[in-house]
């Protein structure tokens, strides 16, 4: 990821939280619950990585939705950036996980040994990689045959009504969000409007991802991408 992605984070981290639940007016917390569901396997012990794991959300609803079903998971939360990693550990710690193990990573070059995990997982990141040709390959390259993925983030919304909501929501924020760090939050309104959740699926089916789905999710802003490798 660019620098600038870098120190924006940083510059966020402490806040990120609250605003991640005000850019969905609370409705993130579902879709990780609904992330999570989609990424339980049905065998009992596997094997998960958590890309791009920001203050590590999804991490956590994936090993909380896994003890609810009796699963034994290893998950492996990364960040490129250790401010937001840090913050991440500490939540953990909070919520007494201890399946839970979080590494500094470049999620477009991870290190890991080619097949070594079950699940990939993301959430509110896609957006944010400079190279999501090199991301879709470093995920076919860490996955087990038959492994899985699920893929959330925010994406402009197909309905014009809710384009123009959501519009006139995100102004909103950018006011609020300039009190905290100004242009942060412009970055991200921005980078949401641009990103094109077709062209997302249509590269993951170019890298050999197989049964490829692109589900819009409640409030048309926020999408689900699922898939596996054959």
């Amino acid at each position: 990821m660019s620098k600038k992605i870098h120190e924006t984070f940083s510059r966020i981290h402490e806040h990120y939280d609250f605003f991640n639940h005000l850019f969905s007016a609370g409705l993130d917390i579902g879709w990780r619950k609904e992330a999570a569901r989609q990424a339980m396997l049905q065998r009992g012990e596997y094997k998960v990585l958590d890309l791009a794991t920001g203050t590590g959300d999804l991490a956590i609803a994936v090993s909380s939705t896994g003890s609810a079903a009796g699963k034994n998971l290893e998950i492996i939360a990364t960040d490129f950036n250790n401010d937001m990693l840090e913050h991440a550990r500490q939540k953990a710690e909070r919520k007494g996980l201890k399946n839970i193990r979080f590494e500094i990573k470049d999620a477009l070059s991870t290190g890991y040994p080619a097949s070594s995990f079950d699940v990939v997982t993301t959430a509110f990141s896609l957006r944010n990689f400079d190279d999501l040709d090199r991301f879709a390959a470093e995920m076919h390259r860490v996955l087990k045959k038959g492994g899985r993925f699920v893929l959330i983030d925010m994406a402009k919304p197909d309905n014009a009504f809710q384009r123009a909501f959501m519009g006139a929501y995100f102004s909103v924020i950018n006011f609020v969000g300039g009190t905290v760090s100004k242009g942060s939050y412009r970055w991200l309104t921005y980078s949401i409007w641009r990103f094109d959740k077709e062209n997302m699926a249509k590269t993951l089916r170019s890298h050999g991802f197989e049964e490829v789905k692109l589900k819009d999710l409640r409030a048309g802003v926020a999408f689900m991408i699922t898939g596996r490798k054959a």
